[in-house]
């Protein structure tokens, strides 16, 4: 197998998340991982010479850096103690809260696949209770140092529910460093809050929308919490509503997920996609085709192996799977392009819509081979057989995807039923596997003036050097002093703004260009608008209005130096 190497930072990573077992070297989880996945493929009736032309294929993207499965993936796949567990990142519990013994036993047992957990805490009658029971769960399971990821949840209220204003005020009052929260909030009450008109709650109390929305930006502003998501938007989007509507979401407000639901995450480095005369389109094709059959792979080699009957029934059902990305600021550095111009947004269209696509023709071929998914089987509840990606997609075409070509796929869907997985795509945070790479998080900018992951690094100096020959170990000394490039001489250095340096606004219109009104993605993203420390609440609320007419799934905000116990990036 090809040479896994990584820099002193991601060793550390692989190392204090327990990533690689006790002894493990980097090369030797990487071969357990890719053996693993692949080692499926002849139960799957795959010819042992393609079984083995898919597996090194595979192992070359990933040694490369090109791509990378979730970290639960890397951490459970083939380790002897986690035999028999599932690989997936993330659930919503399917549990009933009222019944606190029965339910603890089934959420440790989540806890200890290392999945990220949701809750929805809509039909609880004292949601900020149990969110405090929860957390205090999460913390005494910590204590006991058996588990080998942090265990990050999180929780969801509607809008609507009566104790609404005391959950968005939980963290603010209390400890509860294991969770993020967030306000499922919905049309009709964003209209109204925007209106300045009265909203009336589930029990038929009526309050001032607009100041309801006020005490969640300052609560946010304040230490981060609550976020807002849209699950009505979400479900929207949701092929199978009908069948398995969502409930809540992973921590980082990624997707939604019903109760028992569960999604393998993978991540394509764009870094690594370069040309200096534009994007190797084949070799994105490639990698993209290789992650959704990894993927896919990964399903397999879960099966049996949840914590829940419902887990595995949604699993054979759907067999979900999320292809994130990592590097896209590195990949705009490279260019010369500013994160914060049209140019930079088409370019991430591009290439998402086309990894949206490509996998989904992957998929297809997957049925054709292994056959569909269980969901695919209902013509009646199944919006692929009424015009979904047409209207999901079609209707916004990008320079590497045409309407004709979203037009022609679903119809082929449609005619033969084959699709092996529900959707294919979603933005998670990918924090820890984007270190591994040495890339940018997701769609994030570069978030400071120094300290970033190693082929960043590379990037920013070849970027400054052709910019300011002979000067760039001064301009590099004085950004990392500084924390900003901003204040440096050297030409184009609006490319190179920091997360606080690009408006809300921008932030926001990137997040739009993927997953907005005229998105070109399944899923959400998890997307934070970093702030400056001196940002007020009416900032925050800003953020929360343009969200909602951008027609976005989620938003959260972090202030500089407003909260530091904030649950860990999956």
């Amino acid at each position: 197998m090809h040479e896994y190497r990584v820099g002193l930072k991601a060793q550390d990573v692989l190392n204090r998340g327990r990533i690689t077992a006790p002894g493990e070297t980097p090369q030797a989880m990487y071969e357990r991982v890719v053996n693993t996945i692949f080692a499926v493929e002849n139960v799957l009736g795959t010819k042992p010479s393609e079984a083995d032309r898919y597996r090194d294929n595979f192992a070359r993207f990933m040694a490369e850096g090109a791509f990378s499965f979730g970290t639960p993936t890397l951490t459970n796949a083939g380790r002897p103690e986690y035999v028999g567990s599932a690989l997936s990142s993330c659930v919503v519990i399917p549990v009933d809260l009222r019944d606190k013994s029965t339910a603890a036993d089934k959420i440790r047992l989540y806890y200890r696949q290392n999945m990220g957990s949701g809750f929805n805490f809509s039909p609880y009658d004292d949601p900020v209770a149990l969110l405090e029971w929860l957390n205090n769960l999460a913390a005494q399971e910590t204590a006991t140092g058996q588990y080998d990821r942090y265990i990050g949840n999180m929780g969801s209220l509607h809008v609507s529910h009566p104790r609404i204003r005391e959950f968005i005020q939980a963290k603010k009052e209390k400890d509860l460093r294991h969770f993020n929260i967030s306000v499922d909030v919905h049309e009709p009450f964003m209209d109204a809050a925007i209106r300045g008109d009265a909203y009336r709650l589930a029990d038929g109390t009526k309050i001032d929308a607009q100041k309801l929305l006020w005490s969640i930006a300052q609560s946010a502003a304040q230490n981060g919490d609550p976020g807002i998501i849209y699950l009505d938007r979400m479900n929207r989007d949701n092929p199978v509503e009908a069948l398995s509507a969502y409930t809540s979401t992973p921590p980082c407000s990624e997707m939604g997920l019903a109760p028992g639901e569960t999604c393998q995450f993978g991540y394509i480095n764009l870094a690594k996609f370069t040309l200096p005369e534009g994007i190797n389109w084949k070799k994105l094709t490639e990698a993209t085709t290789l992650m959704t059959r990894g993927l896919d792979n990964a399903i397999e080699v879960s099966s049996g192996g949840f914590p829940d009957p419902e887990s595995q029934r949604l699993a054979t059902l759907k067999r979900k799977i999320g292809i994130g990305i990592c590097g896209l600021a590195d990949i705009l550095i490279y260019y010369g392009i500013a994160y914060d111009s049209p140019e930079a947004r088409t370019l991430a269209r591009d290439m998402l819509s086309h990894i949206n696509y490509v996998s989904k023709i992957e998929s297809v071929r997957l049925a054709e081979e292994r056959g569909s998914c269980e969901a695919m089987s209902d013509r009646i509840n199944n919006k692929y057989y009424r015009r979904f990606l047409t209207d999901r997609y079609g209707q916004h075409p990008t320079n590497t995807v045409s309407s004709e070509d979203w037009e022609d796929l679903e119809k082929y869907i449609a005619r033969t039923g084959n699709l092996r997985n529900i959707l294919t795509t979603s933005l998670p945070p990918t924090g820890r596997a984007s270190i591994l790479m040495g890339a940018t998080s997701s769609l994030e900018p570069i978030f400071a003036g120094s300290e970033w992951n190693d082929g960043t690094r590379e990037i920013i100096e070849k970027f400054v050097e052709i910019r300011a020959p002979g000067k760039a170990e001064t301009i590099l000394a004085k950004a990392a002093s500084e924390d900003t490039f901003q204040n440096t001489d050297i030409a184009d250095v609006a490319v190179l703004k920091t997360a606080t340096e690009i408006s809300p606004a921008d932030h926001l219109k990137m997040v739009a260009a993927i997953s907005g009104s005229n998105g070109i993605y399944d899923e959400a993203v998890s997307k934070t608008v970093n702030l400056p420390a001196d940002a007020t609440a009416q900032d925050v609320m800003d953020i929360f209005i343009l969200t909602h007419t951008l027609g976005l799934k989620n938003i959260s905000v972090y202030r500089n130096g407003s909260h530091d116990n904030q649950p860990q990036r999956l």
